[in-house]
């Protein structure tokens, strides 16, 4: 037998596979014919079963006639089933109806709320923990627009839109030997000079262009180019991990819940994804790069805009996730919200 399955194989690891995850238990040759209707023998399945395992798409624990799918029998599971069709999976037939009533109200500028939004209803579809992932602004990004409004009579409210849509605010106190209007002379300029340079190129010449001005011009603008936003990141239904049997263990839970903390971690393999897929990557046990997330599946998407990575969105899970539910699901997801970001989100033209 070849790593590549005939029928009979792929048609009795797959019913292994979902029987597993069905029950969380050990699946016997008896149980596969009995649940899914297969026209094989009972000593065939066993025969087959068998051959499944010496190649290292199951595994036969000590205590139970039954086997279990390794994470390499999951992983031929999820490549070979035909989950990316597009369609919702049963069951989540509100969820769309859900999702274009918080999209039509809402702009790319609000991006972590809307993936919040989204994710806090995934995680009630799907019992799995959610993760937003906002990607922050960095200094490469492009300056869209900048503004300065007046607050006070010292003190200003400084705006500055990027490329990607996301928007950066800061108060600013108006620095002695400036004029509120002065200020905001220089706001404009600002806005017309440099719309379309990266946001370290506008640092780099407006300091070398503005220190003999004098000190309150230095002082303004690096006020103005402080202006950032880390990335961030939100969980939910972490509590998921204590209904299911496989985190039974204290220990296993610890592992997870501290892992959760780490979010400059999550975010290393969020950043990672993006440069491996653009679309729904999964990736499975021993597959995941953190220990603490090798009993675990994750399956996530990254939202673009255009080549500009505004964030992603992910479900954690155990090994046996239900797959035939969840990547329908981030399928539709990435479809559907990367093209309202490609629709409503302002890009300008990627220069050199």
């Amino acid at each position: 037998m070849t790593d590549t399955l005939d029928e009979r194989s792929w048609v009795i690891l797959s019913a292994t596979v979902t029987g597993y995850i069905r029950m969380a238990a050990p699946v016997g040759s008896r149980a596969v014919n009995r649940l899914f209707g297969l026209s094989y023998s009972p000593a065939t399945i066993r025969n087959v079963m068998a051959d499944l395992e010496e190649i290292g798409y199951l595994t036969h624990p000590h205590t139970s006639a039954g086997r279990i799918p390794t994470p390499k029998g999951f992983r031929y599971f999820v490549d070979n089933s035909d989950f990316s069709k597009g369609a919702l999976p049963a069951g989540t037939p509100k969820l769309e109806s859900l999702l274009e009533g918080v999209l039509s109200d809402a702009s790319p500028v609000d991006l972590l709320d809307v993936l919040s939004t989204v994710m806090n209803l995934v995680t009630r579809i799907t019992h799995y923990t959610g993760i937003v992932m906002e990607s922050g602004v960095r200094n490469g990004e492009r300056l869209l627009s900048f503004e300065v409004l007046p607050l006070t009579e010292r003190s200003l409210l400084a705006v500055l839109i990027t490329e990607t849509g996301m928007v950066l605010k800061k108060v600013i106190m108006i620095p002695e030997g400036l004029g509120a209007a002065e200020v905001i002379a220089l706001g404009e300029d600002l806005n017309t000079g440099f719309r379309s340079c990266t946001l370290v190129r506008i640092r780099e010449m407006l300091m070398k262009e503005i220190e003999h001005l004098g000190r309150a011009y230095v002082e303004f603008f690096s006020q103005v180019l402080s202006v950032s936003r880390q990335p961030e990141l939100k969980l939910f239904r972490t509590s998921s991990f204590t209904d299911l049997p496989e985190f039974s263990s204290a220990a296993t839970l610890r592992e997870i819940m501290v892992m959760f903390e780490e979010e400059a971690a999550l975010f290393r393999i969020f950043e990672e994804l993006v440069h491996e897929e653009r679309g729904v990557s999964v990736r499975i046990g021993s597959e995941n790069p953190l220990p603490a997330l090798q009993p675990c599946t994750l399956v996530a998407i990254p939202i673009m805009n255009r080549n500009v990575w505004l964030g992603s969105i992910g479900l954690i899970g155990p090994v046996r996730m239900q797959y035939d539910q969840v990547i329908p699901l981030m399928v539709y997801l990435s479809r559907r919200l990367n093209q309202w970001v490609e629709e409503t989100a302002p890009l300008l033209p990627l220069g050199p």
